[in-house]
């Protein structure tokens, strides 16, 4: 059965970037700053849906007049294409009422409408959000995003600002549910709740609403008296509480519980097989080559043979070879990495066929990993690339978020990495884990998926002849470290 699918159709040349939420809000940042942090729930309701961003600055003034007149748009800087501000934002109704155009038709399958409103948990000085569902499954209608001003005044909004967040919801549910109100002590159930709350009142004098228990805790039920906060703190949940376990971002019996991510012997003893990217193999050495009888779902990482078609690596490799010349050089100091990646941006405005192909295996990719280690929390592709492998070249052993001596790594956040392999004309290159004593022989559209730590630490053997090439990307549970090309919406007619 195939996943439902929210479409997003562009009304005019120009349209706003669509991406997905992200938890990041500055009051949070300040909060972090402070020693403390949002509360899950908040966290959660952040990372809901998608998002709409400003193209560019523009103010909105208000004199508080009642007219649609009264209020004027004013670009700070030029919009993309040379688009009108006063056409993306505007007053109709008047009473201070600003409508953005979304430049999208919104549809969703039969059963489904779609919330829009602004950013969750992100209020704003001088103007709010409105919000509305819109029975997208039907409507012929561009998206409209409505905001008010509050009083007479300025407002500002900064490029790739959130103006509009859009959630898929199904329609005519809430007739079938019924509402019920219970004593706590009704469900024999919840008991270790109620006694999770004694023990934390106990403990802070104070519940966390800063209401004082009554002698009913002891009891069956709940009694709140009047707000009185004793000694000024707020009760904290234990880590290792049975009520409030700490929030996984997989199952509990994903296998990622299984996997020690730290160092061990086995990784040192790894590494030492190694001499300038040739690996002296041990009797337990293991090589993976693709056969009828391989049984992929035994390792703990992903091997997928034929991913890509032939057809598709041929296309990736032709577009590797024809835009060698944009292989990223600027802003790396690195002579290693110099000159050898093809970003996703570059394919992007050259090759827009060969981005919809790598948009969609990264799609793919990310639905296999959630798959395979049961993550409950979405991931997103960070640095999607096409990388040149020369002849002579290898890579020593690595892991792709953490240092060997537990000191800084520049990229702590990548939780997951992949390489799919779209030419096979070349000799070595061969993809060995040290602590697994594992060899991945390369052939032609095979993806491998593994994890960002120890576990999963892994080296390049030397590329013998001939240049081996590949679409790698890193995938993080944070989505501020998405890569923006691939999540908006380009130019891929």
């Amino acid at each position: 059965m195939s996943a439902p699918r929210l479409e997003a159709f562009r009304t005019a040349a120009f349209a706003p970037h669509i991406v997905p939420c992200t938890s990041e809000r500055s009051w949070i940042d300040r909060l972090a700053e402070a020693g403390a942090a949002a509360s899950p729930p908040v966290s959660l309701a952040n990372t809901h849906g998608w998002e709409l961003l400003v193209p560019a600055a523009f103010e909105i003034e208000w004199n508080g007049g009642p007219a649609a007149t009264d209020l004027v748009v004013r670009g700070i800087e030029p919009f993309p294409d040379d688009f009108p501000p006063e056409q993306f934002a505007a007053s109709h109704a008047g009473l201070g009422i600003v409508s953005f155009n979304t430049g999208y038709l919104f549809r969703t399958p039969p059963g489904w409408n779609l919330l829009a409103t602004g950013a969750f948990n992100e209020p704003r000085a001088g103007v709010a959000a409105l919000t509305g569902i819109v029975e997208t499954s039907a409507t012929n209608d561009p998206l409209i995003m409505p905001w008010l001003m509050l009083a007479p005044g300025i407002v500002r909004f900064e490029a790739d600002q959130v103006f509009c967040t859009v959630i898929p919801i199904q329609a005519n549910v809430l007739e079938a549910w019924e509402f019920a109100i219970h004593d706590l002590g009704d469900d024999p159930s919840l008991v270790p709740a109620r006694d999770h709350i004694r023990d934390a009142w106990k403990t802070a004098g104070t519940n966390l609403f800063g209401f004082r228990p009554g002698n009913a805790v002891e009891n069956t039920g709940l009694k709140l008296n009047p707000p009185v906060d004793r000694t000024g703190t707020r009760p904290t949940l234990a880590p290792d509480s049975a009520l409030s376990p700490t929030v996984s971002k997989w199952r509990p019996d994903s296998l990622l519980n299984s996997i020690d991510h730290d160092q061990n012997d086995q990784n040192i003893e790894g590494r030492s097989r190694l001499r300038e990217g040739t690996l002296v193999r041990s009797p337990a050495t293991a090589i993976i080559v693709p056969e009828p009888d391989l049984d992929a779902s035994a390792f703990d990482f992903i091997y997928e043979s034929a991913f890509l078609t032939p057809a598709e690596c041929a296309l990736l490799t032709e577009t590797a070879q024809d835009l060698a010349a944009r292989q990223q050089s600027e802003g790396i100091e690195d002579t290693f990495w110099k000159g050898r990646f093809l970003q996703f941006g570059d394919v992007l405005l050259r090759r827009p066929g060969s981005a919809a192909l790598m948009r969609e295996a990264q799609s793919r990719v990310t639905q296999r990993l959630r798959a395979f280690y049961e993550l409950t929390a979405p991931i997103f592709a960070d640095t999607a690339a096409l990388v040149r492998w020369r002849t002579g070249m290898f890579m020593d052993p690595h892991a792709d978020r953490a240092s060997p001596d537990g000191g800084y790594h520049g990229f702590p956040h990548r939780d997951f990495g992949s390489i799919v392999y779209i030419n096979d004309d070349y000799e070595g290159g061969e993809l060995y884990f040290p602590r697994l004593d594992l060899v991945v022989k390369p052939t032609l559209g095979l993806l491998v998926a593994f994890t960002g730590g120890w576990h999963h630490e892994h080296a390049v053997l030397k590329v013998r002849s001939k240049d081996r090439l590949t679409m790698s990307a890193f995938y993080s549970f944070d989505a501020s470290h998405r890569e923006r090309d691939v999540y908006g919406l380009g130019p891929l007619g």
